[in-house]
């Protein structure tokens, strides 16, 4: 039995793949198992996983039809045997003494659950993001609690490090998991949601089942940020998928008595929602309707749960950045039009920062 379970789903991504598997067979924790989980992938991934499982024997290659980055991931934590488990992506990167740093604080402190940070990665610029401004273990259920509100939205960090929240509080690729609380709490990723925000319910779930939690400031991992295209890819099916993200929400709340107390955090993730459908719903310049149409559903859409509420009760000062809070506010006027042009705005702006380099 490994140490740790390392699972990476595998989809279209033979030019980062080999720096991400690198980075974990050069591990200074040597006592791993590593699972790359092929989804399907239509390019050269494959091989290039079986490349590596010949060289290592601590690789297993899952080979399987294209199901999505969440069934890819339940794949392997089903194959998982590791004393803990830790999610990669594959166009990423971990920090070398990553896991063995993880493993470390884990086993002093008892916790089922360890909290690292991540470097975000753009071109040649790497940020560290720095998630809480003080190191802490606890099993207090309050603290638990309020990182469960953080990984709803960031602006509800209850230590923050700066003026700003860090990005990525949801993400997997920054938390070692005990395979046992996974297994025991029956912890997978929701399928529904079709590998939208599946990673912030998993964490959800992860915190709220933890009975102790570590965070240390130990960078781990390397998020590559990529897709700077200003347009972005029309999703048809974004509405349905929204639905399916507010139910498991929802469920996720009414299972651990959180209805009241993250109600505030939900409202703030919704505004985050409805920000993604302008850009890949409604104003995206795929989308077939008129532009009388769009606006018309846009409208409905804003006097719809849990939208509606969200406009109305939640609070814009506690939106994830200065974009959201004022989309917020555009929203409590109920005018599409009034979307329409904070969205164009936000669209030339990009690209006048995209031109000057920034």
């Amino acid at each position: 039995m490994a140490k740790v379970s390392i699972v990476v789903p595998v989809y279209k991504v033979e030019r980062y793949l080999r720096p991400c598997i690198d980075s974990m067979c050069a591990q200074t924790l040597r006592d791993l198992q590593i699972i790359l989980v092929d989804d399907g992938s239509p390019d050269d991934s494959g091989r290039i996983c079986d490349e590596y499982a010949a060289r290592d024997s601590r690789i297993q290659v899952i080979h399987k039809a294209n199901g999505g980055v969440g069934a890819a991931r339940n794949d392997g934590l089903a194959a998982a045997t590791g004393d803990w488990v830790y999610f990669c992506d594959s166009d990423d990167w971990l920090e070398t003494d990553a896991l063995e740093k993880m493993v470390l604080l884990g086993e002093k402190e008892g916790a089922d659950l360890v909290f690292g940070e991540i470097y975000q990665v753009k071109g040649e610029r790497r940020s560290l993001q720095v998630f809480y401004k003080n190191e802490f273990a606890t099993s207090d259920r309050a603290i638990i609690e309020k990182m469960v509100a953080a990984n709803f939205c960031g602006a509800y960090c209850f230590d923050p490090p700066g003026p700003s929240p860090a990005l990525g509080y949801g993400g997997p690729w920054n938390k070692l998991v005990r395979r046992k609380l996974l297994v025991d709490n029956d912890i997978r990723f929701d399928l529904r949601v079709k590998g939208i925000y599946d990673d912030l319910i998993y964490s959800a779930y992860v915190l709220a089942a933890s009975e102790r939690v570590a965070y240390g400031h130990i960078p781990v991992y390397n998020y590559r940020l990529l897709g700077d295209s200003i347009t972005r890819t029309y999703k048809p099916a974004l509405l349905q998928i929204n639905e399916a993200i507010f139910q498991s929400w929802e469920e996720f709340m009414e299972k651990y008595g959180y209805q009241q107390s993250l109600r505030m955090p939900y409202y703030s993730n919704v505004i985050r929602r409805l920000d993604s459908l302008l850009g890949l719903y409604f104003f995206n310049e795929k989308n077939p309707e008129k532009r009388s149409v769009q606006r018309r559903q846009l409208k409905q859409l804003l006097r719809s749960e849990p939208y509606c509420s969200a406009i109305r009760l939640g609070d814009p000062d506690k939106s994830l950045n200065r974009y959201c809070r004022t989309l917020h506010r555009c929203a409590r006027l109920g005018s599409p039009w009034a979307l329409w042009g904070l969205y164009r705005l936000n669209i030339a702006k990009a690209r006048w920062n995209k031109r000057r380099g920034k």
